[in-house]
């Protein structure tokens, strides 16, 4: 039962789209508030000051950041999910082939 409330936990802590992305704008270095706000706005995003603290929490609250001095930075966990996600757009669509057999048992 405890992996089925982890994987709930997971899912619901990485249900935005804004925190994943926070998550990618902490892959290479630790940040503050002010760079993030700005990294959101470059990309085009519009997130208010509350909602970014609120985002910064709830990944501090899942141990997927840590916070030292002024600055986020990823835990492996949270690296980890990066990584994942990152497999996970680089991965092609493919179809498997599925191919029926036929055994015959003869005594």
């Amino acid at each position: 039962m405890t992996e089925i409330q982890d994987i709930l936990d997971i899912s619901q802590t990485l249900a935005s789209g804004k925190r994943l992305l926070l998550l990618f704008i902490l892959k290479n270095e630790p940040k503050g508030y002010t760079n993030i706000l700005k990294n959101f706005k470059e990309y085009g995003i519009p997130i208010g000051s509350s909602e970014i603290y609120k985002h910064l929490k709830t990944l501090m609250d899942g141990q997927y950041i840590v916070k030292s001095g002024k600055n986020y930075i990823l835990t492996l966990k949270g690296f980890n999910v990066v990584n994942s996600v990152s497999d996970i757009i680089e991965t092609p669509p493919t179809i498997p082939r599925i191919s029926m057999h036929f055994k015959t048992n003869n005594k």
